[in-house]
Formats: C-alpha cells, sequence, structure tokens
C-alpha cells in the first residue's frame, strides 16, 4: 500500500508544525536568532568601546587635576602637545618616513 505525501503530513502534524516554527523564529524578522547574534556582537562591541573611552575619560581628568593645581604640569602638557619652549632650550621634532 502507498501512501500519499498528505498523508505523512497530517500523520507527522506536530512535527511538521515544530519544524515550521523553529524555521520561522529562527530565521524570519528582526527577533530572530541570526539577529540576535548580530546584536550580542554589536553589544560586546559597544561595551568595548565604552571602556575605552572610560579610560580615556580618566587620563583626561587626571591631567585637567593636575593642570587646574600644578604650575609644571601646565609647562609639561604645553611642551608635549603644543611643542613651546623656554628661553634657554630649543625643540627638534623628528618626523618619521612610513614607506
Amino acid at each position: 500500500m502507498k501512501r500519499s505525501i498528505l498523508y505523512w503530513v497530517f500523520k507527522l502534524k506536530y512535527f511538521v508544525a515544530l519544524a515550521i516554527f523553529v524555521g520561522v523564529t529562527g530565521f524570519v524578522g528582526e527577533s530572530s536568532i541570526v539577529n540576535r547574534i548580530g546584536q550580542r556582537q554589536e553589544i560586546a562591541k559597544l561595551k568595548g568601546e565604552i571602556e575605552e573611552y572610560n579610560r580615556k575619560f580618566d587620563t583626561d581628568k587626571q591631567t585637567l587635576d593636575a593642570l587646574k593645581n600644578d604650575h609644571e604640569a601646565v609647562k609639561e602638557v604645553a611642551r608635549r602637545r603644543y611643542y613651546m619652549k623656554t628661553d634657554n632650550e630649543d625643540i627638534f621634532i623628528v618626523e618619521e618616513d612610513e614607506d
């Protein structure tokens, strides 16, 4: 006795329904598993950027506190960032070629 495909679909209707449900939730829509994996990777990347900006913020905050309280720190920052000098010294800027 040959049974038709329709017979097997009705016989295995719960399995077919489960397979369709898994397929739809796994690969279709905004809350699919594929999109969730991509969103988790994006969240991890953004958390890394937040940590980097927090470290930079802390460094800049320490520099700002030093500039407010220490006159020597102002001189050091002026020399390092703006290539300023005192009257009795010379500054040489050495640039390396990237070739």
